[in-house]
């Protein structure tokens, strides 16, 4: 556990408060295995009972404080024991356990909610929980503070090889799959490719072409085949964003829905694939999921050790290579990615992203590439947090 004044507080409050509950249904006139054994006994609410059964049933404390019914509630649940003939002796400690808990969230707290989210941090598991759980509440706000959001935002990156070791292609795909509008009049903003390295202070572009031509003049890379809207066009511009003012018509909601998908083929020169890289693709819209596919000739993958991370956008663009930086964001952002590594002929589909199979096999075929010769790396996220950073980083394998 860790170790704080509340930590060690609240863990005596909590294995006191849920041991007295324990011995209130132990001493009830018949056997309790499962919730509604506990409500049909009691008479009491059915999600009363559910929580007093699961108090009882959590082996980590601090899991049980989501579980620990309100002061009327609780004091229904020690009303209706005492009716089936629970001795008063028993009762008392809870009653006496439940009151220590309420003092403890007026010290420590000053209301439930808090004192919920600060116990659920001791707790590896709870932490997990509530992070998912305070992820979808900021879902929830950002959907109208950014005025979009999206279904699913997906960025693939196929690294194609060349004659030289030290000069690669990369198919960058950047896409937001039911896309939509809450707010009219929000504007969208295309982020150009950028590279890092160690030894430079400041990333840079570097040259790009769209991978599918442009038949309109569109200043943008879009990816036609797989954009369901009108395209619009760029209204101002800066080093590193490109605005679009006008991303699809004036209908808020589902009448607008669309999906608006970027590809473009970057040179990489001086980038050696077997030494210590990372990749990111940075979150910047709302949506239930993010996810980033790095798709690699499957000889390097299988000399190469991979690992995905969350990273949130406090960092400076400076800072990507300090890993005590890193480790301290990533410490603010308590977020474990999901991560597969599986052969590109088997990752072929994506939630919320229907022709997902569709999309790889046009990227291989305008690159002329065989994906049976591909391996994918995916990293992503439910209800990613806004701004942040999916990343991946790896190193090859000692050989040593």
């Amino acid at each position: 556990m860790k170790s704080s004044m509340l930590g060690q507080q609240a863990q005596e409050c909590l294995i006191g408060l849920k041991n007295a509950v324990t011995g209130i249904l132990l001493a009830l006139p018949c056997d309790l295995e499962q919730p509604r054994d506990v409500y049909k006994t009691l008479g009491i609410d059915r999600m009363i009972g559910w929580n007093i059964f699961k108090l009882h049933e959590v082996d980590d404390c601090f899991l049980s404080v989501k579980h620990i019914p309100r002061k009327a509630a609780f004091k229904g649940f020690l009303r209706a024991a005492s009716r089936k003939g629970v001795p008063d002796s028993v009762l008392a400690v809870a009653d006496e356990n439940f009151v220590l808990f309420e003092d403890l969230v007026e010290q420590h707290a000053g209301d439930r909610p808090s004192m919920e989210m600060m116990l659920l941090a001791y707790s590896e598991e709870g932490t997990s929980q509530a992070s998912l759980e305070h992820r979808k509440l900021a879902f929830t706000g950002n959907r109208f503070l950014y005025g979009l959001e999206a279904r699913t935002r997906l960025t693939i990156s196929l690294f194609e090889p060349t004659e030289s070791p030290s000069n690669w292609k990369l198919t960058l795909l950047k896409g937001s799959f039911g896309l939509r509008r809450n707010r009219p009049d929000i504007p969208w903003f295309y982020v150009r490719p950028r590279v890092f390295t160690e030894f430079e202070g400041q990333p840079h572009s570097p040259n790009s072409e769209p991978l599918v031509d442009s038949a309109n003049g569109e200043t943008l890379p879009y990816y036609i085949p797989f954009c369901n809207c009108s395209l619009p066009g760029v209204t101002s511009r800066s080093e590193f964003v490109e605005s679009i003012e006008e991303i699809f018509p004036l209908e808020t909601g589902n009448a607008g829905l669309m999906d608006l998908v970027f590809a473009e083929v970057v040179d990489l020169k001086g980038f050696i694939m077997d030494e210590a890289s990372s990749t990111s693709a940075k979150v910047i819209t709302p949506c239930n999921l993010a996810a980033m596919d790095i798709i690699m000739p499957t000889s390097i993958v299988e000399n190469t050790r991979f690992a995905p991370r969350i990273v949130s956008s406090i960092l400076e663009e400076s800072d990507a290579y300090n890993e005590g930086l890193i480790d301290l964001a990533r410490s603010i952002l308590p977020v474990k990615p999901g991560f597969e590594i599986k052969p590109t002929r088997e990752q072929n589909t994506l939630d919320g992203v229907e022709n997902y199979g569709e999309i790889i096999e046009d990227i291989f075929k305008k690159r002329d590439l065989n994906p049976l010769n591909y391996t994918t790396i995916r990293v992503f996220v439910h209800f990613p947090v806004i701004p942040s950073n999916l990343d991946i980083i790896w190193e090859p394998i000692s050989t040593i």
